[in-house]
């Protein structure tokens, strides 16, 4: 049984019959756009939590009603102004089991295409390629978007075992 003390636009925190603190925020997307060349898109966010900016692979919440395959397209149109001719659900998990409930699901997406229609309401203030190995090292403070850069670089390596 659990007991809700505070709900927000986002999260909603509960406490459970042990006290322990359960924090309910929708399910997520983190995407690795790779393209013909070996580059992935990312993009420098704002995230008040850490007080400025985070280079990231693009990412964003699930919509009510949406897919989280639904919610990659969506946000890489969004926050890059591409959309992808393939994609592939790399895998996911919980973002931070400990507390929260948030589920992130990984894509990587290819065969981009630029379509523009970049949202300007999302809080991304650069848009920029890197390689994809140099990729996974920019974006080491977001461990989800790692995450989405190395199971892509594993799963577009000629070497997989």
């Amino acid at each position: 049984m659990r007991r809700e003390v505070f709900s927000g636009r986002l999260i909603t925190v509960c406490v459970d019959e042990r006290g322990y603190e359960l924090v309910l925020h929708p399910a997520a997307v983190a995407i690795a756009a790779v393209d013909a060349q070996g580059r992935t898109a990312l993009v420098r966010v704002h995230r008040p939590m850490t007080g400025g900016t985070l280079l990231e692979a693009p990412a964003g919440l699930v919509d009510a009603g949406e897919t989280p395959e639904q919610t990659a397209r969506r946000e890489l149109r969004e926050e890059c102004g591409l959309e992808a001719g393939r994609w592939e659900r790399l895998g996911g998990g919980y973002s931070s089991p400990g507390f929260c409930d948030e589920r992130i699901s990984l894509f990587l997406a290819t065969e981009l295409r630029s379509v523009g229609g970049e949202d300007p309401d999302e809080s991304v203030r650069e848009r920029l390629w890197l390689p994809l190995e140099e990729a996974i090292g920019a974006v080491a403070e977001n461990l989800p978007c790692q995450a989405a850069l190395l199971l892509a670089a594993r799963r577009l390596s000629p070497h997989r075992g």
